[in-house]
């Protein structure tokens, strides 16, 4: 265990977060209940520590490069859509535990594991909403969070269509891909100014370099995003909103 956590401090410490004894405890934590009840769950195909830590911890908490000038303060709302096991937002909780946080996810069997997660880590300040984001989106809690986290969610087309209507002008949404996504920047350009994003701010990071390059991709948003989207259940996958 002590090997474990020698070597996973060394990992992400060029990525500049406080480090303890007692997180990382929180973090194997989670890890065992990942581990224990993702057949149930249907959390992850990936088992074992190195796999998970690399793929859902590490590469989840390289968000922080784009909110460590904002998550000390607990006016911030932040909000996960689609976050299933709780990525990227739970190992963030874990090393940040005074944000205010939001997780939204549609499955109730995936809601009842976070439940159990929140619970045994004790986490303080953060709900779940058990919501499709389309429902969300057309409720009280539209245009209320300051950033929209999401990884491995959707389409940008799409994904554009599921958050933009989430945040508050002047806030962000934040998402991560893989590759760089070229096409999907291109069929994405239309919709995000359309819902209130001017701007897209694409940032590659490569810390730590054992990990995959990810490429980040964030939306400010200017203007509030006009009262019919987002669309229907299912809609902006169904028929998602590309650029010519």
């Amino acid at each position: 265990m002590d090997e474990i956590n020698k070597n996973f401090h060394n990992q992400i410490k060029d990525l500049e977060i406080s480090f303890d004894d007692q997180k990382f405890s929180n973090l194997y934590d989670y890890f065992v209940m990942i581990e224990k009840s993702s057949k149930e769950f249907n959390l992850t195909s990936l088992s074992g520590w190195n796999n998970i830590s690399n793929e859902l911890f590490t590469r989840s908490l390289r968000y922080i490069f784009f909110l460590k000038n904002y998550i000390s303060n607990i006016n911030y709302k932040f909000l996960d859509v689609g976050t299933g096991a709780g990525i990227p937002s739970i190992p963030i909780k874990i090393f940040y535990p005074e944000i205010s946080l939001s997780l939204c996810e549609p499955s109730q069997k995936k809601c009842s594991f976070l439940e159990e997660v929140i619970k045994k880590l004790n986490l303080r300040n953060i709900k779940i909403e058990n919501e499709r984001a389309e429902n969300l989106g057309q409720s009280i809690k539209r245009e209320s969070y300051d950033f929209v986290l999401t990884r491995a969610l959707a389409k940008l087309p799409v994904l554009a269509e599921l958050t933009l209507p989430l945040v508050k002008v002047g806030g962000k949404v934040i998402t991560a891909k893989g590759k760089f996504p070229k096409v999907e920047l291109g069929e994405s350009k239309y919709i995000t100014e359309l819902l209130g994003s001017k701007k897209t701010l694409v940032e590659k990071i490569t810390i730590p370099k054992s990990l995959p390059t990810d490429h980040f991709i964030i939306w400010e948003k200017y203007k509030s995003t006009p009262v019919n989207f987002p669309r229907r259940n299912g809609i902006p996958n169904k028929r998602p909103i590309v650029s010519k």
